[in-house]
């Protein structure tokens, strides 16, 4: 009975890594693709182009937190910035919380436009997301 029990937990335990272990994979060829996309275009005019993005600041309207203000960086050319104006998504709480976490924390952000001026930043070795609509996009007056 005791040899049955610690064979069920090693296996479970084998199970679980092999789970973690697909998991990570699944990450790194997030990031590799993306990486990949952004790379094949010469002159990226956009901050959604950007290989990577940092969040420097989040500044939500004051009544209304859906619209945000982004304020962002590259971080391999620190002279480009952006300013973004985005409207968030459905959970815009949530949304909201992990943008000011990733401020906060300097993540690394992948950027991806999807069609009809829809966004979703996804913070790289995570599945975190947040989708958004993109109203607006300053770039030429944030540079340093």
């Amino acid at each position: 009975m005791i040899l049955a029990v610690t064979l069920a937990g090693v296996i479970l335990f084998i199970l679980a890594g092999l789970a973690w272990t697909a998991r990570l994979v699944h990450i790194g060829n997030l990031d590799a693709c993306e990486l990949a996309e952004k790379t094949a275009s010469p002159v990226p005019s956009s901050a959604l182009e950007w290989p990577e993005l940092h969040v420097h600041a989040v500044v939500a309207q004051p009544g209304e937190q859906s619209v945000v203000l982004l304020h962002v960086g590259w971080p391999s050319h620190p002279e480009q910035e952006a300013t973004l104006m985005v409207a968030l998504a459905a959970d815009e709480a949530r949304s909201l919380a992990l943008l000011s976490q990733w401020c906060a924390g300097a993540a690394s952000i992948s950027p991806v436009r999807g069609d009809g001026g829809t966004l979703q930043l996804r913070r790289r070795q995570s599945l975190e997301r947040v989708r958004a609509v993109l109203l607006a996009e300053d770039s030429g007056a944030c540079q340093r």
